[in-house]
Order: C-alpha cells, then structure tokens, then sequence
C-alpha cells in the first residue's frame, strides 16, 4: 500500500490530546483515501505532487484537526473495500453519498456541488442523457453514475474510473459515459485534441447530491472531529477558496436552483 506523507505548510503533528479516541488507523495521522488519477479532486501535478480539490481539502482538514496528513492513492474500485478494510481512516474523492452507502459508512459535510453530463462522440446520436437508452455506457461498477445509466436503460461497460471511461468511449467500445461536469471539464483542457463532446443532464436524471468525505460506520468521533473543521473552512471562506481554485467559481453551497 502505497502511502505519500504531506509535509507542506498545514499537515502538523497533533499532541496527544488532540487525537484521543478518535479512533485513528495510525496515531496522530490522518490517512486518506483517493485516486490521484481525477482531475480536478487528485491528481498528479507535473512535479509528481498531488494536487486537487480533494487533496487540499485533506490538508485543510489535517491543520485544523492538528493531524500529519498522509495519502494512499487508490483505483476508484478498490477504494470503498479499503476504506471498509481500515487502510485509512477517511475518503476524499468527490464521494456523494448515497442510500446503500449510508448503511455501511458515515460522511461528514458537503463541501462541493457539480451536476453531471453524458460524455460521447458528435455523431453518436446521443443529444440528451435519455438517448442512451439501449446504447453501451462505461462506467465503473461502484457509485452513482453507473446506477444513473442503469435507470436509463443503458448496458454497462465495466472501467476502473474515469480516465478508462472516457478512453472506452473514444474507441468506440462504448458508446458514453456519465460523470461529473467539473473532471471533464478539466479533461476537456487537457485534452483539446479530443473528438468527444459532453451534454448536461437535467437534474432529475443526475441530481446534484455533493460530495462529502466518507468514514467507517463506527467511526463517529471522527465525523464529529472532520464535521466540525469543514464548518471552520466554510466559514473562515477556505471552502470556497478551494473551490475557486480549481472549479474558478464557488460550488461549495448547494445550488438554489
């Protein structure tokens, strides 16, 4: 299990009181969970680093808790097993939960908001999500998306995440793909060359639920800890200054709308 300590300004070891029965993996270290592979919440910047939405998030939430912050990239379909396996104490991967995941885990607060869009080639016929109905999407096994496109009547291509989506597609072994709006835009940029194009979906066919970082069941102390320094970075303007970052706007409240 590969594991990346973060030593940069903010990722400071807490004394003893800090972590007390907080049930940590490892003693005053807060081990996260990601992907390191999805833009714009973790990836790798041209130094090797990791850089994202959820990666400074992770480093918020480790200063303000006093933890040294510690990152275990993962492949999206392994993630959630590691996270029930205790590699790490906590998900930051644009986790939005959801009914079935809320029985096994617990989450703290939301901290971002982007709707979802239907990636596929211009002359796939595909205008609007509904039209992928009988069509071929690629989507992972785990998570929202692929429980989406299942209620639209599409097949599944089963991909390890979205990278590999996106690829399915552009090689015609999938026909599109559904995901968030902010990581393909991202990829859009660093891909100009590509051929794809994405079409928003209405809310009703993939609603705007938020991401939110994901716990073990049992782990309440935690989520009490991680909840309260979200509200923190919410109201010092942290929050929206990640968000701003990356996304250049503030999604880190729910749309009205």
């Amino acid at each position: 299990m590969q594991q990346e300590q973060c030593w940069a300004p903010g990722c400071v070891i807490a004394n003893a009181d800090t972590t007390k029965d907080l049930g940590l993996v490892h003693k005053d270290q807060l081990t996260v969970g990601l992907e390191g592979t999805y833009a714009p919440y973790s990836y790798r910047a041209k130094n090797g680093n990791l850089e994202g939405i959820d990666v400074d998030m992770a480093k918020a939430i480790g200063k303000k808790m006093g933890l040294k912050v510690v990152f275990v990239p993962t492949k999206w379909d392994s993630l959630v097993e590691g996270l029930r396996a205790n590699k790490y104490d906590i998900i930051l991967n644009d986790m939005a939960p959801n009914k079935e995941r809320m029985k096994l885990f617990r989450y703290g607060s939301k901290y971002i908001y982007t709707g979802g869009v239907v990636v596929t080639k211009k002359d796939s016929g595909i205008k609007s999500v509904t039209d992928i109905k009988g069509k071929k999407t690629a989507q992972s096994a785990v998570g929202n998306y692929v429980k989406y496109a299942e209620k639209l009547g599409s097949t599944n291509v089963a991909v390890p995440g979205f990278a590999e989506a996106v690829a399915t597609v552009e090689n015609g072994k999938a026909d599109a793909t559904l995901n968030d709006a902010a990581a393909w835009s991202v990829y859009k940029k660093e891909h100009p060359e590509t051929k794809l194009v994405a079409i928003k979906s209405p809310a009703k066919y993939m609603p705007v639920t938020g991401a939110a970082p994901m716990m073990n069941k049992k782990a309440t102390a935690l989520d009490k800890a991680v909840t309260k320094a979200e509200a923190k970075m919410r109201k010092d303007g942290e929050m929206k200054k990640i968000s701003v970052k990356y996304l250049e706007a503030d999604y880190s409240h729910k749309p009205t709308k």
